[in-house]
């Protein structure tokens, strides 16, 4: 390395004696030619059927299909720039008629056989256009839990253990205003703000998923409440005189646009 360095040395001492005794070369000015590039920018939809589901625990990575015991996952058939895309079905089991308010909390998403599990989930996405803002997801009752003339009047359905998450590659401002727990009632109107993206913080943007308790082997939110993070409560004066039947409900979740 010595014997390179100095060579080198020599030589620009040569050249530059070489220089100062030679007449200044004229050089061409430097030319620049540049190209155009162009690109149309239009508007584009999520939902539709055709996205995955984020997995709230990895989101850099994606859920697989769910197992034929699972609840059930719903794919919004519909696409829009501004949609709710996945909801997860709430199966509370069998419960039993008593004299006291009876509970029983919804079984949590299972895949890869029962070897991963989840906790209820919705998923959402804005890829509205022109720097557009701002929006509020809400969760409501829409349906009391029925079968036929039979109605489990006056149950509620609690969420905890809330959780929300962007897609891995998705960088945007994660909405600040996320209910981490709220309870559903049969009240008309009763529809709770679970999230609510800020339009003047220009948050909410990409894809999101929000989960309703975490798994034992989570690293983030509260570790191991999957399978008791959405609890349905049935009155005692209901529950004492229930009558032996399968009951569905409604729960309608809504994403609308900040004005």
């Amino acid at each position: 390395m010595k014997a390179r360095s100095l060579c080198a040395s020599t030589l620009v001492a040569i050249l530059g004696v070489t220089v100062l005794g030679a007449a200044t070369p004229a050089f061409a000015a430097p030319t620049e030619l540049t190209s155009e590039g162009t690109v149309k920018v239009t508007e584009g939809t999520a939902g539709g059927g055709g996205s995955e589901t984020v997995d709230p625990e990895n989101p850099g990575e994606k859920l697989p299909p769910v197992d034929p015991t699972s609840p059930g996952e719903n794919t919004n058939p519909d696409s829009g720039s501004l949609v709710i895309e996945k909801t997860t079905d709430l199966d509370f089991g069998s419960v039993e008629t008593s004299a006291n308010a009876v509970t029983s909390f919804a079984k949590p998403m299972t895949f890869n056989g029962g070897t991963t599990k989840r906790g209820a989930y919705v998923q959402w996405a804005d890829v509205r256009a022109g720097g557009v803002f701002g929006y509020t997801i809400t969760a409501q009752l829409t349906k009391q839990f029925t079968s036929g003339a039979n109605v489990l009047s006056g149950s509620t359905i609690d969420f905890s253990n809330g959780f929300a998450a962007a897609q891995g590659d998705n960088t945007n401002t994660v909405p600040s205003n996320v209910q981490t727990g709220f309870q559903l009632t049969e009240a008309a109107n009763d529809a709770k703000p679970v999230v609510v993206a800020d339009k003047a913080n220009k948050e909410g943007k990409g894809r999101y998923v929000m989960e309703f308790g975490q798994s034992s082997s989570s690293t983030v939110g509260t570790v191991g409440t999957d399978a008791n993070s959405v609890k349905l409560t049935i009155p005692a004066a209901t529950a004492s005189n229930m009558a032996v039947a399968d009951y569905t409900a409604t729960v309608t979740w809504k994403i609308t646009a900040a004005e």
